[in-house]
């Protein structure tokens, strides 16, 4: 009866979210024009959740972030209670750790992505250079484009267009972006317009070498993917076992969520889990 309930809940979900993918771009147009009448995430928590959604490389609003987080750990108590009574508590408590542990985690995305797109802006501003154009209508087009670089340029673009200087307007740049690369880039892209097509050379120059700086970032990444995937494989295995005792016998999870000596047990298996956690990342961040 349980797998024919939790089998119903599932296709309905499926269907639910099906029809919600494709009503996403307009109910997300209808939001932007009834922004007053929906909830806000409060103020001195807003700002802080905007920056890193940024910097995790999410395009969501903070109040799309917190309802898709709340629906998901809803959803996991609900079939951590048609399946295992008993797991509705730490699968709750997983998924809300989970959620504020995840962004967090990826808090480098975006930076990862911009750097890897920025090489080839610079290819692209040079090849636009020996095609005959400039700098500028260079920089306005991949301001228009969905890559990663595309929110700093057009912001470049759009100083230019009030009225301030392209090379004023690139020099604000790297104050406002700090990244590797970023501060070359921005003195090589003033300097290619009042050089024009005699410079394409020396962008690609540029995104070369910025380029070779992420295949040594790379590699040395690789060198250390064994003892990255060691600290998974340990800092895993006992929530691991721990979801497959719960599978093969549901008293033994019973006795350690409901009784006191259990609940101690797993408050302590827990506290030590994420100290370990801690100890092997500061580890491998040393060899790495």
């Amino acid at each position: 009866m349980t797998a024919i309930v939790a089998t119903t809940i599932g296709s309905v979900l499926v269907v639910a979210l099906i029809v919600a993918a494709r009503r996403a771009e307009a109910a997300s147009r209808a939001r932007e024009l009834h922004a007053s009448s929906r909830w806000r995430v409060p103020g001195r928590l807003r700002p802080t959740l905007a920056h890193a959604l940024a910097s995790a490389d999410l395009h969501v609003t903070p109040e799309s972030a917190v309802e898709a987080w709340i629906g998901g750990t809803l959803a996991a108590g609900l079939v951590a209670m048609l399946m295992i009574p008993a797991m509705v508590v730490p699968a709750v408590a997983m998924c809300t750790v989970g959620g504020p542990v995840g962004l967090h985690l990826a808090r480098t995305r975006h930076e990862r992505h911009f750097a890897v797109a920025l090489p080839a802006a610079l290819e692209q501003v040079a090849a636009e250079l020996r095609g005959g154009g400039s700098v500028a209508s260079a920089v306005e087009r991949i301001g228009e484009s969905s890559s990663p670089v595309a929110r700093d340029l057009g912001r470049v673009h759009r100083r230019t267009r009030l009225g301030l200087s392209f090379v004023d307007a690139l020099s604000a740049w790297p104050e406002e972006h700090d990244a590797p690369g970023v501060r070359a880039a921005a003195g090589a892209l003033a300097v290619a317009t009042t050089m024009g097509g005699r410079a394409a050379d020396a962008i690609d120059g540029l995104a070369s070498s910025l380029r070779h700086r992420l295949d040594a970032v790379a590699e040395a990444q690789s060198l250390s993917t064994q003892a990255r995937m060691s600290a998974v494989v340990v800092g895993a295995a006992p929530l691991g076992y721990l979801v497959f005792a719960s599978l093969i016998d549901a008293r033994s999870v019973t006795a350690l969520v409901t009784t006191s000596v259990g609940r101690v047990c797993l408050v302590i298996g827990l506290g030590l889990e994420a100290l370990a956690a801690l100890w092997i990342r500061r580890i491998v961040r040393s060899e790495a």
